[in-house]
């Protein structure tokens, strides 16, 4: 965990991001960083939440390869994911066995070396708009992780709420 002198630089670097044009890009990649240098972590990826569709959509991946920006996924499919969108609380698994329990993709995430998870959720007129998602070695994420990423998504707030009506037009017409 890093002091408060060093804190500062994460949310600046987000909101300089706000200023760019590439957006929601530039400042999904300021919030990845941030978290990073901050806390920690070898795979984040950022959900947009559907919830009129019950679908969520990856918009953001540190290892696209792996996992794709732009990949669905059924609410209904994924219990953990149903269960913190419905209780809007953080979740944080530490170990192998707590990912067995809670995720069907558990060996998808094995193969990435990571065995601990911490699941945010990005708030927005009562509404979660988002969750942030980040993986790591096992034990790794602590519950004093927790104000750190929750406030460093909510500084990256206009980075959810430009993609959800770009995306709700492109997720209708595809059904």
């Amino acid at each position: 965990m890093k002091t408060s002198l060093e804190i500062s630089p994460a949310w600046l670097a987000i909101a300089d991001a706000h200023r760019h044009s590439d957006q929601p890009g530039a400042t999904l990649r300021a919030l990845d960083e941030a978290i990073d240098a901050l806390v920690g972590r070898t795979l984040l990826t950022v959900l947009t939440v559907y919830p009129d569709e019950g679908v969520v959509e990856r918009s953001y991946s540190n290892l696209t390869a792996r996992y794709p920006i732009g990949g669905f996924k059924r609410i209904s499919d994924a219990p953990r994911l149903r269960e913190v969108l419905e209780t809007g609380e953080v979740f944080i698994a530490q170990t192998r066995e707590d990912i067995i329990a809670n995720y069907p993709d558990a060996e998808m995430i094995f193969e990435t070396g990571c065995s601990s998870v911490l699941n945010v959720p990005v708030f927005w007129r009562e509404q979660i708009v988002a969750t942030v998602n980040l993986l790591h070695t096992e034990g790794f994420y602590e519950s004093f992780h927790i104000p750190v990423v929750r406030s460093l998504a909510q500084a990256a707030l206009p980075a959810f709420l430009e993609r959800l009506p770009i995306q709700r037009q492109a997720l209708s017409s595809k059904h």
